[in-house]
């Protein structure tokens, strides 16, 4: 009679603690969480069935507003995602990559440069940028060694498990309700159909003199903040000590101003430390002419390209891709391509949404989002 109590106690007690970790998980998924286009984006990536990516893009906001993997794959056949976050940092760029490797066998895996262009190492240690990053990675060792190599001491335990973090994010309801049920609507349906792109429907109207001209012949090459080029050279260690001959360094065409041009003097710097470890390093910033570029009506600020820009800079690099590094249409199941096809259309229906704003002057933010989604869908 006892052993038949203690063994439903026992059931009891482990169904228990079976429904809190359930709840907790749920929550920290999808409700107690900071919900935003970064979260959605890498929510998107890992729902990308295991090594079923040809190109993968590591960066920053220049990378997922700049390349369209849905028109990468419309145009070219090949499938691609950016993982990417907003000012992840230089030694995010190494985790990212690893994250990749893990999760990924990609053909080729570029990654954009700009974390190592600052005069300055103070975004490295910089909460937000940190969080964007790490807070939306699964628990696991990338994880682990991200928090203990570089995130300061202080509530190290709230970065392995957001939900000490965020547990007061009720306060905030019904304003994040919209990016919890997208977020939901993504995990269910099993594919994100904009693969991370986000854009501003736009134009860069910001009164700085582009510069960009000189880039084209600027051979001077400034230092590198030492801590940075420490991650870079930590980076293409690693690069070299794995193996990885898949690996590719580039730079976005940016609009060059004034405040801005040491950073083209850094990139020549970057580009001569990782031609020496043996990686090429493609300088599209100073191909924004080829590309077809314009300052004004292809970006919506200095920084970051409209829809215009990235399709024109989406179709000149999946070009470079196909043709110097040899990546052709992907092989697909009749399931995986209906997918993607779907996906295709859901941006192609987001360009012709984008162009009908800008023309009308009408500035919003669009991506993964439920708003989007029922915005496009009569385009």
């Amino acid at each position: 009679m006892k052993a038949k109590l203690y063994i439903t106690r026992t059931v009891k007690v482990a169904c228990l603690l079976l429904a809190v970790m359930i709840s907790v998980t749920f929550l920290q998924q999808f409700i107690l969480r900071r919900m935003d286009h970064n979260s959605m984006r890498l929510d998107g990536y890992y729902l990308e069935g295991k090594n079923s990516l040809d190109v993968v893009v590591i960066g920053a906001s220049d990378v997922y507003t700049s390349f369209s993997s849905c028109r990468a794959y419309d145009k070219f056949g090949f499938t691609s995602y950016p993982y990417a976050t907003e000012a992840i940092t230089a030694n995010g760029l190494k985790t990212a990559l690893k994250e990749v490797l893990r999760t990924q066998n990609p053909k080729l895996i570029l990654i954009e440069i700009n974390p190592y262009l600052y005069g300055d190492a103070y975004s490295e240690t910089r909460e937000a940028n940190l969080r964007r990053l790490i807070d939306n990675m699964p628990l696991n060792t990338n994880k682990l060694e991200a928090v203990f190599g570089y995130v300061p001491n202080k509530n190290r335990e709230e970065y392995l498990i957001p939900f000490l973090k965020y547990h007061s994010v009720w306060s905030d309801y019904p304003k994040p309700g919209r990016r919890a049920v997208s977020t939901m609507e993504t995990t269910l349906r099993g594919y994100s159909y904009l693969k991370g792109f986000r854009t501003t429907t736009q134009y860069n109207n910001q009164p700085f003199k582009a510069l960009n001209r000189s880039v084209l012949t600027e051979e001077k090459a400034y230092p590198l903040n030492a801590k940075l080029e420490a991650s870079l050279r930590d980076l293409l260690d690693y690069c070299k000590e794995e193996k990885l001959d898949n690996v590719v360094f580039m730079r976005v065409p940016h609009m060059v101003y004034k405040d801005s041009y040491n950073r083209v003097r850094r990139a020549n710097t970057v580009g001569q430390i990782v031609n020496s470890y043996g990686y090429d390093f493609l300088n599209l910033e100073r191909e924004w002419n080829k590309i077809g570029l314009n300052f004004h009506d292809d970006y919506y600020n200095v920084e970051h390209m409209n829809i215009y820009g990235a399709e024109k800079f989406t179709d000149y690099l999946c070009n470079i891709i196909q043709n110097d590094y040899n990546v052709g249409p992907s092989e697909l199941t009749a399931e995986q391509k209906e997918v993607w096809d779907t996906c295709a259309e859901s941006f192609n229906k987001l360009s012709r949404y984008c162009d009908d704003l800008i023309q009308s002057g009408k500035s919003i933010q669009l991506e993964e989002d439920i708003n989007t989604l029922k915005a496009i869908e009569d385009y």
